[in-house]
């Protein structure tokens, strides 16, 4: 088996964890986590990468979900194995005790990357509002506290989540949505069994 493993690259530090505890080197061609905003311009990238890939590898380790359905009847003359979740939160999501293709809450935000500060919703607000009328910002505000109210910290055992300055900025980002932070745990087992090649059924699809 001669495997590349194809990821989110807001998985980065995950992926290396997860080859390094298992003794796999396997390349990783990573796709820009811009793209989950696009499906469309996601499934294009996937896409192009896998036909660029050199003959030599036969298997595709997919670390990501399925985003938007940016790998629905993705085709290829390769093996494709890729997590039954719906995206990275999900896949992070899953523990020992817990599985499932959408593990999410409504109402819920979740931070998970090792870097507290790549979770902004006062950034993500005014990228998404910045060509609005302020009347029409005020309401999409309005609207957001109106959905969501938990910033859910995701304790992955790699993001070191209880650092001071992690759970300060899960507090001034929940203090912006009139929300309150919880804690969730989570792991990165999910990517581990990919990369070791333990393809539970009820865990992965294998195509």
């Amino acid at each position: 088996m001669n495997c590349v493993i194809m990821a989110c690259s807001s998985l980065a530090a995950y992926v290396s964890a997860a080859q390094k505890k298992t003794g796999t080197d396997y390349p990783v061609i990573y796709l820009d986590k811009a793209l989950h905003a696009d499906p469309p311009a996601m499934r294009q990238s996937i896409l192009a990468e896998l036909a660029a890939l050199p003959e030599k590898y036969d298997t595709v380790l997919v670390a990501m979900g399925f985003c938007g359905g940016s790998w629905r009847e993705i085709e290829s003359d390769r093996r494709i194995v890729r997590p039954r979740v719906d995206d990275c939160v999900s896949l992070l999501l899953h523990t020992a005790y817990t599985a499932g293709y959408n593990l999410k809450q409504p109402g819920h935000l979740y931070m998970k990357d090792p870097d507290p500060h790549d979770f902004d919703m006062e950034k993500a607000f005014c990228g998404y509002t910045k060509d609005m009328t302020s009347e029409t910002r005020a309401q999409v505000k309005a609207a957001w506290q109106a959905n969501y109210d938990v910033v859910a910290v995701v304790d992955t055992g790699l993001n070191r989540c209880d650092r001071p300055e992690y759970q300060a900025w899960a507090a001034k980002n929940a203090a912006w949505i009139s929300g309150h932070v919880e804690q969730l745990q989570g792991s990165n087992i999910l990517i581990e069994k990919l990369v070791a090649g333990k393809w539970d059924e009820d865990l992965f699809i294998v195509e």
